[in-house]
């Protein structure tokens, strides 16, 4: 008690008692580290240019590009059981004049399959006339539902076409609408009607566009407004075909 009675009085008469009190202890009592992390945002393209895509089927070579009647019939030899018939864009192309493909694609698109669509009487069938289908990976390498990202057909029908641009008719929601449609609205963008449908399995779009009428199938990982956007931003198949070489 004595020593203690001692500490104390020595501690009072001090100049300024407690001063020293705490700075053994700040000496090993850092301040807390706080961790920062930084985030960086990567913003994606949400389409890319049709230029860059590979064509499945452009490696076909043919030798009657300069008569219509007679490539058709060249195509129609490669049958093997579908009507549905691969083909290059430069047959395409022959066979039907003027045809558009769209001049972006979703992002991640890599490969383009292309088809014509002949019958049994050897002759180009109307509806639909040619197909387009956009993979991600090769054509046929997965599974249509994995890797094939959208189909596109094409339709020779001049007289609906010219109908609808005079006016003398109205297609309604319920003329295209079938069993798995969920919704349908027509939209008018950049002066272009399109009709968009929706089903559990992803949209359909629909337009016209000259003698053809396009028909667009995204699945559900394709945005409807990508959808829209290669429907209203459409360019010569020819004109991309050159574009790229």
């Amino acid at each position: 008690m004595a020593a203690l009675g001692a500490a104390l009085i020595l501690t009072a008469c001090s100049d300024a008692p407690f001063q020293g009190i705490g700075e053994r202890t700040s000496s090993w009592i850092n301040e807390p580290t706080v961790p920062t992390t930084t985030t960086v945002v990567v913003t994606r393209p949400v389409v890319v240019s049709s230029i860059g895509l590979q064509w499945f089927n452009d490696d076909i070579e043919t030798q009657n590009l300069d008569d219509p009647e007679a490539l058709i019939a060249e195509v129609f030899s490669r049958r093997q059981g579908d009507r549905f018939i691969q083909a290059s864009r430069a047959e395409i192309e022959v066979a039907l004049p003027g045809v558009k493909f769209p001049a972006f694609v979703p992002y991640g698109a890599e490969w383009v399959s292309s088809q014509l669509v002949i019958e049994n009487t050897r002759l180009l069938s109307d509806d639909p006339s040619a197909a387009f289908g956009i993979w991600s990976t090769e054509p046929y390498t997965r599974s249509r539902t994995v890797a094939q990202m959208l189909v596109l057909s094409v339709a020779f029908d001049p007289e609906t076409a010219t109908a609808l641009a005079s006016g003398e008719i109205e297609i309604s929601c319920a003329e295209l609408s079938d069993v798995t449609t969920e919704s349908c609205e027509l939209v008018e963008v950049e002066s272009i009607s399109l009709w968009r449908l929706r089903s559990a399995g992803g949209t359909t779009i629909i337009w016209f566009d000259g003698t053809y009428r396009y028909e667009m199938f995204g699945r559900n990982a394709v945005s409807p407004d990508v959808l829209q956007k290669m429907a209203t931003d459409m360019v010569p198949l020819s004109e991309l075909r050159l574009g790229a070489s």
